[in-house]
């Protein structure tokens, strides 16, 4: 991460209160990560990562574009290389606050690219989302990628003045997690060894770490779902679009599911015992 902010730890409910969470600087690569030849749409960007989202734009963290100049920048993927033509960064972006952004490039690239979750996830649907999938683009041959857990989200956090800033992050931790230099990677849904097609939850943001003892406590993903409008009309400047679809299942929904599946059990095992 290139820049260092503390904020108060007790905003995370999972972890004790009393000390600081804190984004700090790292080596590059996931910790506890697998080189892969995988994630095409996964590429570098100034050092960190950026998601290919369309033939000609990548979607990345608002502090990786900070470091990008048109025209000389360039996206690296497996699947080619392009300049960067432009760069749009969210409005209100400054980092950790809505850390979002969108490059665009000077030449398509012929890569499959994933789909873009477009339900924002609440804390209730957290746990039924099971097994996530973290990318990077850093120095791990080419790819690096890691499962992982989400644990909460967070839409606001409280800066060193006691103010709310916008960072709609969803959380995630476990024994991998981020680095320095993995900012702007990708967080797909399931356990995947590709990026063709899956879904893409957030773009990497932040690692969070235990103020009092530098311990790791985990990562930070910025929902693309929370960015939809913006992200359509700033592509729609050059009249393409992201592929977009709602996949994560309601609690309810999966709760009523369940209890159909156990009356129609039920009825099943009444008319054996009525034939039997």
């Amino acid at each position: 991460m290139h820049k260092r902010s503390c904020f108060s730890r007790s905003v995370i409910a999972p972890l004790a209160v009393g000390a600081a969470l804190c984004f700090a600087p790292a080596a590059h690569a996931i910790v506890n990560g697998t080189a892969t030849n995988s994630f095409d749409a996964i590429g570098e960007l100034a050092g960190a990562s950026g998601v290919l989202i369309a033939s000609n734009w990548v979607l990345t963290a608002a502090h990786v574009a900070s470091s990008l100049t048109a025209g000389s920048s360039s996206f690296v993927s497996q699947g080619g290389t392009s300049l960067v033509s432009a760069i749009y960064t969210f409005s209100s972006a400054g980092f950790p606050s809505d850390d979002i952004a969108l490059v665009q490039l000077s030449a398509s690239l012929n890569i499959a690219t994933p789909i873009l979750n477009d339900e924002v996830i609440t804390s209730s649907q957290v746990e039924s989302l099971g097994t996530l999938t973290m990318v990077s683009a850093q120095n791990q041959a080419p790819n690096g990628f890691a499962y992982a857990t989400a644990y909460d989200v967070t839409p606001t956090y409280q800066d060193d003045d006691g103010g709310p800033v916008a960072v709609n992050w969803l959380l995630t931790n476990g024994n991998a997690h981020l680095q320095g230099g993995d900012s702007g990677g990708a967080l797909f849904a399931g356990a995947t060894t590709n990026s063709a097609g899956e879904l893409l939850l957030g773009v990497a943001s932040a690692v969070l770490q235990n103020g009092e003892t530098g311990a790791t406590e985990g990562s930070a993903f910025v929902q693309v779902a929370s960015y939809r409008s913006w992200i359509d009309a700033t592509m729609a400047s050059s009249g393409q679009q992201a592929t977009w679809v709602s996949s994560v299942p309601e609690p309810s929904s999966m709760l009523l599911l369940a209890i159909g599946g156990m009356a129609i059990l039920a009825r099943r095992t009444g008319q054996t015992s009525r034939n039997g």
